[in-house]
Formats: C-alpha cells, sequence, structure tokens
C-alpha cells in the first residue's frame, strides 16, 4: 500500500503539481460504461479520460499514458484511492520509467 503522500490537502500552487485521478461509472443507453479521468488540482483540468465498457487495468493504463503524451509526468503527485488497478504491478512499473 502506498502511503498518503496528498493527505487531503487539495491545493496546488502550479500546473502539474498534483494530479488526482478515479474510476466512476455512467448509465448510457441502458449499458453501464466506466470512465477513468486524471484531473489537475491547480486548475480542474481535466488532463485525460478514456471511456471503457469494462472497468479494468486496460482502461487506467490508457488513461495514465494519455496523460504522459500530454504532458511532462516528472514530478507530479497522482493520487489514487487503493482500487485493485491502482496496486497491480502493471500500474507501479509506469511510474518506475518516468
Amino acid at each position: 500500500m502506498s502511503k498518503n503522500l496528498l493527505n487531503r490537502d487539495f491545493h496546488a500552487s502550479r500546473s502539474n503539481e498534483k494530479w488526482v485521478t478515479d474510476i466512476t461509472y455512467l448509465i448510457f443507453n441502458r449499458q453501464k460504461l466506466f470512465l477513468s479521468a486524471i484531473k489537475d488540482l491547480y486548475n480542474n483540468e481535466i488532463i485525460s479520460y478514456q471511456v471503457s465498457r469494462r472497468n479494468d487495468l486496460t482502461l487506467v493504463i490508457v488513461t495514465i499514458k494519455k496523460a504522459k503524451k500530454k504532458r511532462d509526468v516528472k514530478g507530479i503527485l497522482l493520487h489514487c484511492d487503493q482500487g485493485y488497478q491502482y496496486t497491480s504491478h502493471q500500474y507501479n512499473n509506469l511510474f518506475e520509467k518516468i
């Protein structure tokens, strides 16, 4: 389990300092869709998002890879809950390469 570095401090003094991410679901045409998003706490901008019919690791990985293409992610604090997607080895390996 990772430490809670954000510690409920949702204020960021600059862009790309603190990001938060999570997954929610939406009902669309009687189907459940899952939305994964990354938000910059500096200005509440959605940096990246992905929609899928499955709530799985691939959904999270694609969302992060899209964010990495748009921004320099070195030094960013990315806060998430401790869901299985965010505690997987594949998820954590993404950040070892940064």
